[in-house]
């Protein structure tokens, strides 16, 4: 298994850190990234003992059960199920020490699903255990994975009624906490059952309500996967033009992203609908497609373990050597003299000494780049927990404030209803504006959760803001268009956000100003970077006779910042033309 070098520096850092117990540290290795586990799951074992152990030290029980329990999924991902169990149960056994219901929940939970091939009875008892806890104690966070996983459980025991029941459940709660990402494999998960019950109908419809979330998150896999799923049901249905369809929307992304395991599977079953039609030719091309991938998964797999076997081997040679060496040494002593004998360990002292002084080099200089790996992700891991820190106090402090403002007005105004017209127009635009200023707050909050940008993050956002003003004014026709080489660029949230405002700000101008029935918004590829054009066909003005306003200057200073073109066009009559040219970004 390969290992990833920033995941390497990280676990030689918690191998050989500080010999005293830290219970931060603890937390910090049973936290780490789910990405890491399952990647590094070779070598995690090792590092999760020593963190139970030096929890055990401090008598930190919760940590010892945290570090238990991500044991017990590193030993799952090795295929060493026993001791899966076993540490499984340990952490259980902690956990119910401490009384701690979410994290027993979630742990019986997690060895029961992961007990499904192995023993279904079993696994559903488990299963039992965690929903039981979870639901006399109200424990919303362990539910989510439960009712689905249980449903999972369900659908293998062929209870097909039972699985649709809960994974309906899992759906209702992720639906009430919005949550964007799981959403879609509830929905899947119901539509398979109606797969095997051969409602095909319903199984569509689901499969295509999923799609349509993954769509609007741009998640590539999961949108790949969703046209694989409606495939299938179309092949199962024997409308294998529509299953190519689908397919091949599939294989689009999949070659594009590189997701080889779904794309060989998704090649190989296009192969079997174009033979059931006739159409051998694209039968085999497709099937060649299905083998070369299928080849080429296995040849790195294969170049991979050959690798592996090189580096034992070698290891294996130098150690002889090495022993020869020092077997060579021994018999020269009894031969030669003792001033050849001098000789021959001054020798090898220099060579011996030498070598000590390459390791030692080595050693710092790995303990260099180790030191500057940590402390660019302990300064990227507060930098992103300042901005999440900030949007919360933002989101829950200031936009409640400001909520609490539109509130106490209307409620001004209706407790007040012989108000005058002046006050009452006046109440109504404190409310707008207060409303309008936590659309931006939004807005702001939408960049700061966010390290970098890329041309697709910024076009999802313009289109909810060209939406938004569509609905406003039912009257203006909105265009809008981004050319495809840009669709991956990334850049900072800092270019994102005047980006985004100088868009938003000029469109406002068009609405507002200038009387406009149609505006155009163009995004380009410009040199190394890109130009932005708003155009709008309203009224216009004579730019050498009107002051630039604060708004057009904002947007003017924006650009500014980021070593870009800012102008306008303008004629009487012919409309506005706002440009931006930034060469690099």
């Amino acid at each position: 298994m390969k290992i990833s070098y920033l995941s390497f520096f990280f676990l030689l850092s918690v191998l050989g850190n500080a010999q005293k117990p830290d219970a931060k540290k603890i937390d910090s290795i049973n936290n780490l990234p789910f990405e890491i586990r399952l990647k590094d799951a070779a070598i995690l074992d090792k590092v999760y003992l020593k963190n139970a152990d030096e929890a055990a030290k401090i008598h930190y029980d919760l940590g010892e059960a945290k570090s238990y329990s991500n044991l017990s999924l590193v030993y799952y991902y090795q295929g060493k199920y026993e001791k899966d169990l076993d540490y499984s149960l340990k952490a259980i056994r902690i956990f119910e020490k401490l009384d701690d219901q979410e994290n027993l929940s979630l742990e019986w939970g997690e060895l029961g699903y992961r007990m499904k091939k192995r023993n279904l009875e079993r696994a559903l008892q488990y299963m039992q255990k965690a929903k039981y806890i979870a639901e006399k104690n109200a424990l919303r966070k362990p539910l989510l994975s439960i009712y689905n996983n249980y449903g999972v459980l369900k659908e293998m025991k062929k209870e097909y009624d039972s699985a649709l029941f809960f994974y309906k459940k899992g759906l209702v709660l992720k639906q009430r906490i919005n949550d964007q990402v799981g959403i879609p494999y509830s929905l899947n998960n119901i539509a398979g059952v109606f797969v095997l019950r051969k409602q095909f109908d319903k199984a569509e419809e689901n499969y295509q309500k999923a799609l349509k979330i993954r769509q609007k998150i741009n998640d590539s896999v999961g949108i790949a996967e969703n046209y694989s799923y409606l495939g299938d049901v179309y092949l199962i249905k024997n409308d294998f033009k529509k299953a190519i369809g689908f397919y091949q929307k599939t294989t689009e992304i999949t070659d594009e992203h590189k997701y080889l395991g779904l794309s060989q599977d998704t090649y190989r079953k296009i192969s079997e609908c174009y033979e059931a039609l006739g159409d051998y030719q694209n039968a085999l091309l497709n099937f060649k497609k299905f083998s070369s991938i299928k080849d080429s998964l296995i040849n790195h797999e294969t170049n991979a373990k050959i690798a592996e076997l090189e580096v034992k081997f070698d290891t294996n040679e130098k150690e002889k050597q090495l022993l020869q060496k020092q077997a060579e040494v021994e018999t020269s002593r009894i031969k030669f003299s003792v001033a050849i004998v001098f000789a021959i360990l001054a020798s090898i002292i220099g060579f011996l000494f030498y070598r000590q002084q390459r390791l030692k080099n080595k050693q710092q200089h790995q303990k260099f780049e180790l030191k500057s790996a940590m402390a660019q992700i302990e300064s990227q891991n507060k930098l992103q927990e300042q901005r999440l820190s900030i949007s919360r106090d933002l989101h829950d402090n200031i936009g409640a404030q400001l909520t609490f403002i539109i509130s106490s007005l209307e409620n001004t105004k209706f407790g007040l209803p012989n108000l005058e017209t002046v006050v009452e127009k006046r109440l109504d635009k404190i409310s707008d504006f207060t409303r309008n200023t936590i659309v931006e707050l939004r807005d702001t909050i939408w960049a700061m959760n966010k390290a970098d940008f890329t041309m697709e993050d910024l076009s999802s956002r313009i289109f909810n803001f060209v939406e938004q003003a569509q609905s406003a004014n039912h009257n203006i026709q909105f265009n809008f268009s981004i050319d495809e080489k840009l669709k991956n660029k990334k850049f900072s949230s800092v270019v994102g956000v005047n980006l985004y405002r100088t868009i938003q700000e000029s469109v406002n101008n068009a609405m507002k100003y200038a009387n406009a029935n149609h505006i155009i918004i163009n995004a380009e590829k410009f040199k190394q970077g890109l130009k932005i054009e708003i155009k709008d066909d309203g009224k216009g003005f004579d730019t050498e006779k009107v002051d630039l306003g604060n708004g057009l200057l904002n947007m003017k200073k924006r650009i500014d910042e980021m070593d870009g073109n800012f102008f306008i066009n303008s004629e009487i009559g012919k409309g506005t033309s706002v440009n931006v040219e930034l060469e690099k970004f």
